[in-house]
């Protein structure tokens, strides 16, 4: 009389599958986190932007805040984002600042990745102090 046994854990194929499943998940996960995590730090440098400046007694000029995001870039090391990207324009005693910018990742040879980034804010061109 044969006494049958339950096969215990995974076979050699199942734990191939397993692991090109793995990889394929991770590849372009290691591409694709990087370009949301650079969305976050655009995102969060026009709100700290807009904090900062609401902040001051001074009216803020379009140079100057195009100069001050581009040096909060620089900080962040986020290189790609150009003063081109950066267009200001002035109404009702605000400034709009907005960005916008395409990242563009190769995940597999002729297949890509595109987001793009298009964020904007208000700022107070003249900032009133109440008296």
């Amino acid at each position: 009389m044969a006494i049958s046994q339950k096969q215990n854990g995974m076979s050699a194929i199942g734990w191939m599958l397993f692991i090109g499943l793995i990889v394929a998940v991770s590849v372009p996960g290691m591409k694709i986190i990087p370009i949301y995590l650079n969305d976050m730090k655009i995102h969060n440098a026009l709100n700290k932007l807009e904090s900062d400046l609401a902040s001051q007694v001074s009216s803020a000029t379009p140079e100057k805040i195009k100069s001050d995001l581009l040096t909060r870039f620089a900080l962040q090391q986020m290189p790609e984002i150009t003063p081109d990207e950066i267009m200001i324009t002035q109404a009702d005693n605000k400034y709009t600042v907005r960005i916008t910018h395409q990242y563009r990742e190769r995940i597999i040879q002729d297949k890509y990745f595109t987001f793009n980034v298009d964020k904007s804010v208000d700022i107070p061109s003249i900032v009133m102090k109440d008296r």
